[in-house]
C-alpha cells in the first residue's frame, strides 16, 4: 500500500514520503509498478527516457521537486509465503537452535530477493 504524507522538514522544505511493503513489492512487476509511481512523482517521463529526450527529462524534474523531499521507505516483500513470515520463523527456529530450519528459511528469503533482482536486471 502507498501512503503518502507531507511533512515539513529541513530548510522549510516538505516532505513527500511514500511506504511500500507486502503486496506492492512481492516480485518484480509489483517494483516496477513502485517504480513508475515514483518516477510519477518527481516528474520523470517514462516515454521519454524510453525516446532517450534527456532535455524533457531534466525540464520536467527540475521544475516538479523544487520544495519538496522525496522518501521512499520499501519493507519486507509480501507474496506467499511472505518474507516477513519467514524472518519471524527464523527468529524462532534460532531460538530454539534449529538450525536447518533458519537455513531453509533464509535461503528461502534469499532466493526470491535473487529472482526479484534478477527479473529487474537480468
Amino acid at each position: 500500500m502507498d501512503i503518502e504524507e507531507h511533512h515539513t522538514g529541513f530548510d522549510g522544505k516538505y516532505w513527500q514520503v511514500h511506504k511500500f511493503g507486502g503486496t506492492s513489492v512481492a516480485d518484480a512487476s509489483c517494483f516496477t509498478k513502485v517504480a513508475r509511481i515514483i518516477e510519477e512523482q518527481i516528474g520523470i517521463d517514462h516515454d521519454n527516457i524510453i525516446n532517450h529526450d534527456v532535455n524533457a527529462q531534466q525540464n520536467a524534474a527540475s521544475t516538479s521537486t523544487i520544495d519538496t523531499n522525496l522518501a521512499v521507505i520499501v519493507s519486507a516483500m509480501g507474496g506467499k509465503p511472505k518474507v516477513t513470515d519467514l524472518l519471524l520463523k527464523s527468529v524462532s527456529a534460532a531460538a530454539s537452535r534449529n538450525e536447518q530450519e533458519v537455513n531453509e528459511s533464509l535461503q528461502f528469503i534469499q532466493e526470491k530477493h535473487n529472482a526479484c533482482l534478477e527479473a529487474l536486471f537480468g
